[in-house]
């Protein structure tokens, strides 16, 4: 790379000590925000819990889709996305912490048993549930839960780290085993996802099943941690940093979200279709929930808003090539799968009228601002992009 290339860039690192106190007061407001949820336990636990399985989710969900477009960019020997990788590595290394939110969760399964119905002593009587007990059982399930929390984990560091490390000794050597890796790990990242999704939603009400349940979910995510890449890239940019990033990058950009967003689109209606004309009474009545009442409005912006709107402003390569734009499209299909979530989990709680209220709020905000404080305590751990990969001059000379 050129001096004059290096100079543009040489803006590596976040104001480190500067952020420190900022960093500090985001995790105590989000603990604060937090403890004072917990008042939710005294007045409704059944939707206490409801409102943390939810947010857990959204927050999980993003770190699974950043870790899928790290695997990606190894898998599909990408070059153009060098520039931009570092935040979905420092996002995806949150999962640490994400996981820890999870522990609430552990406590309604062993104690209160209001958000898997299957949890219940008298429900362990049934036939139905007789059937499927071998898998639906609590030991196994937190067994389960651990190796999906201990491959994610662990994975999401090890793949930051050693990209990190390249920006140390500029060893090229350490690209080419992550891309070696990066192979088996994505068949275990299918696969692992796909039972968490069983586990943590879809068991939600376990005589419902849908075999598309897991890609539906990932599409998802996948679609939102994209979203907040792209906001988290055009801040940063906006504020003197990555200034080689360019039109070129944020059309490449607005083309996967496009893409994600019409995958999202077929896996929702062939899910819809297929279970209501198969017209099965266990698998109907999942959509039955969320079509009457206040959830069918929401079931209404979900078609119109999670895929219609993004689709349409997508559509013309102006709108993906233009920062502000493709900025606010980000922030609405963020805002758009936190929906998508609710609908899926808090139905099971709210079945008869759509509410929010101010105990999924508070978790959501709680959650939002310590994610949000890991994140630049993450971010001004390291440099910004990778200095020293060997595909850095490829991805700021990227043309399509």
């Amino acid at each position: 790379m050129n001096n004059s290339r290096l100079h543009a860039l040489n803006q590596t690192m976040l104001p480190r000590e500067k952020l420190k106190r900022f960093v500090w007061t985001l995790g105590i407001s989000g603990i604060v925000v937090l403890l004072a949820s917990l008042l939710g336990l005294i007045v409704n636990r059944s939707e206490f819990f409801h409102a943390w399985l939810f947010s857990f989710l959204f927050y999980f969900g993003l770190c699974v889709g950043s870790f899928f477009w790290v695997l990606l960019h190894y898998v599909t020997n990408a070059g153009w996305d060098t520039l931009l990788r570092r935040q979905v590595e420092n996002v995806a290394s949150l999962f640490p912490l994400v996981i820890l939110f999870s522990l609430p969760i552990f406590l309604d399964i062993f104690s209160s048993h209001t958000l898997y119905e299957w949890t219940r002593p008298e429900i362990q009587k049934l036939k139905d549930y007789m059937e499927k007990s071998a898998y639906l059982n609590v030991p196994f399930f937190c067994l389960r839960a651990c190796v999906y929390f201990c491959f994610f984990g662990f994975v999401s560091w090890f793949f930051r780290r050693l990209s990190c490390v390249q920006d140390e000794d500029g060893n090229p050597y350490h690209s080419l085993r992550l891309k070696r890796l990066a192979y088996p790990v994505a068949v275990f990242f299918g696969f692992l996802f796909t039972f968490f999704a069983i586990d943590w939603a879809m068991s939600l009400d376990f005589r419902w099943s849908s075999t598309v349940w897991a890609f539906y979910l990932f599409s998802g995510a996948a679609g939102a941690s994209l979203s907040l890449w792209i906001l988290i890239l055009l801040s940063l940019r906006k504020r003197g940093y990555l200034l080689e990033m360019n039109e070129e990058h944020y059309h490449l950009l607005g083309k996967l979200l496009f893409a994600f967003t019409a995958l999202w689109a077929y896996l929702a209606f062939s899910q819809y279709m297929l279970i209501w004309y198969g017209n099965i009474p266990e698998e109907t009545y999942f959509f039955i929930r969320r079509n009457n009442d206040g959830w069918y409005y929401v079931s209404i912006l979900l078609v119109l808003g999670r895929f219609a709107l993004p689709f349409l402003f997508l559509l013309p390569q102006s709108t993906k090539r233009n920062e502000k734009f493709l900025g606010l499209i980000a922030c609405w299909v963020l805002f758009m799968q936190a929906v998508e979530l609710y609908w899926i989990v808090m139905p099971m709680q709210l079945s008869q009228n759509f509410a929010v209220g101010w105990m999924e709020l508070s978790v959501f905000i709680g959650m939002g601002l310590i994610f949000l404080s890991g994140y630049l305590k993450k971010a001004a751990e390291v440099c910004l992009y990778p200095i020293h990969d060997p595909r850095l001059q490829e991805s700021i000379e990227v043309y399509n």
